[in-house]
C-alpha cells in the first residue's frame, strides 16, 4: 500500500524565493511563454508564482498535493521528450533519491539547450553542519532517526538520505554536458559561530590552494572561488546552477 506522508512544506521557503529570483534575472525579468518544470512541486508555490510571471509551468511530484501535478517518480526516467523545457527547477529533491547522478542526468536530458537548470538542496557543506556532522557524523537535516528503507512495492518519500556537495552537483553536471555557474543559497545559518569557524576557513583555504597548484589548472580555479563563496558556506540551502551547452 502506497505511503501517502510526504515531507514537502506548506509554506513558502527562503529558498523558493531565491529559485523565483535566479530564473527572472537569467531571462532579465521576461520569463513569459518560457516553458518551466517544477520537479519536486511540493506545495506549488514556485510553480504558481513562475505561472504569475507568464511562464508555463508544468508542476511534478509523487505526491496527491494537487490534482494538476504530472506524476513522476524521480528515481526513473522522466515522462518527458528530449530539450522539453527552457528551465528545469528540482528544489529540495535530489537528496531525497539514492542515485543523484541519474536524476541529474534525466534533468540535463529535458533540458533545452542554453537552458537554465536549477537545483537547491540543505547545504552540508556550510559550517553549521560541517561542526555538527564532526560531533555527531552526520550532517545537518541527515539524522537518521526518522528513516526505513520500504516495503517491497511500496511508494515513500525516502527522506533526506543522500547529501550532495557542490563538487559532486558540479561533476554529475558537466557530465551531462552542463556549464557550471556560481552557486547561490538563501539565508545564512548560525553566523553566530563566525568567530569560532574563521580559523577553519583560513586553514581550509590554504589547503585548497594547496591542492589545486599540485593537481589544478586555471579553469579549476573556478571551483574555489566557488567553494568559499559566502553562500556556500553559510547558507541553509545550497542553490546550484548550470546551463545547458
Amino acid at each position: 500500500m502506497d505511503n501517502k506522508k510526504f515531507s514537502h512544506v506548506s509554506y513558502n521557503c527562503g529558498y523558493m524565493n531565491v529559485i523565483v529570483k535566479v530564473i527572472s534575472d537569467f531571462y532579465r525579468g521576461n520569463i513569459s511563454d518560457r516553458k518551466i518544470l517544477d520537479m519536486p512541486a511540493g506545495n506549488g508555490w514556485v510553480a504558481d508564482t513562475l505561472s504569475g510571471m507568464g511562464a508555463i509551468t508544468v508542476p511534478a511530484d509523487f505526491n496527491d498535493e494537487r490534482k494538476d501535478y504530472i506524476h513522476v517518480n524521480m528515481e526513473q526516467p522522466l515522462p518527458f521528450v528530449d530539450g522539453e523545457f527552457d528551465c528545469v527547477v528540482c528544489a529540495e529533491g535530489i537528496e531525497h533519491i539514492l542515485r543523484p547522478e541519474g536524476l541529474i542526468g534525466e534533468l540535463a536530458r529535458v533540458l533545452k539547450k542554453d537552458g537554465l537548470l536549477i537545483i537547491s538542496t540543505p547545504n552540508v557543506q556550510n559550517f553549521f553542519s560541517r561542526y555538527q556532522f564532526a560531533c555527531t557524523g552526520y550532517p545537518y537535516q541527515f539524522h537518521p532517526f526518522h528513516l526505513r528503507p520500504p516495503d517491497k512495492g511500496e511508494i515513500i518519500d525516502r527522506g533526506h538520505i543522500s547529501p550532495v556537495l557542490y563538487t559532486q552537483l558540479r561533476y554529475f553536471a558537466q557530465l551531462h554536458g552542463l556549464k557550471v555557474l556560481k552557486p547561490d543559497g538563501d539565508r545564512y545559518k548560525r553566523m553566530i559561530g563566525l568567530p569560532f569557524y574563521l580559523p577553519f576557513i583560513l586553514i581550509g583555504y590554504w589547503w585548497v590552494i594547496r591542492d589545486w597548484k599540485k593537481e589544478g589548472n586555471d579553469e579549476s580555479k573556478e571551483i574555489i572561488g566557488h567553494l568559499f563563496s559566502m553562500k556556500t558556506l553559510f547558507s541553509r540551502s545550497l542553490i546550484f546552477k548550470a546551463v545547458k551547452l
